[in-house]
């Protein structure tokens, strides 16, 4: 038996170092595909046409279970979603009430500012007046 140093002379990190979004980038175009693959072969081989299939489901037991079932399923998924959309409807009106309570506190900071710069720009103005002034005299 060869002794190992515990040095790897050969690192697969290195050799298969690639972005982890390229995997899974091939992993879902490999899944999209096989899917494809799928459905042309059930449709190549499925002994029977769609509606007679959905006869022959409907004809039975297991069928018309099905059928129920699918329909409860189809008006909760209904319900759901409608529950959904009037909370998200319920906070899109409240954010949106916030975001203008928010523009409305912040136009009137802006021009309660502007109003300061434009005092505090007369208040300026008038002071160099004067020192001109005084200046002027000096002369």
């Amino acid at each position: 038996m060869a002794k190992t140093t515990g040095k790897s002379t050969y690192n697969n990190k290195e050799k298969y170092a690639e972005p982890r979004s390229s995997h899974s980038k091939d992993f879902l175009i490999g899944g999209l595909i096989g899917g494809m693959i799928g459905a042309a072969a059930a449709l190549l081989l499925a002994p029977k046409s769609g509606k007679e299939l959905r006869s022959d489901l409907a004809s039975t037991e297991g069928g018309q279970y099905i059928c129920h079932k699918a329909n409860e399923l189809k008006q909760s998924v209904a319900q759901k979603s409608e529950e959904l959309t009037e909370q998200y409807k319920a906070a899109t009106a409240e954010i949106s009430e916030k975001v203008a309570e928010q523009y409305s506190l912040i136009c009137e900071n802006i021009n309660a500012l502007k109003q300061t710069l434009i005092d505090a720009q007369a208040e300026v103005i008038e002071e160099i007046e004067e020192e001109l002034g005084e200046e002027k005299e000096d002369i």
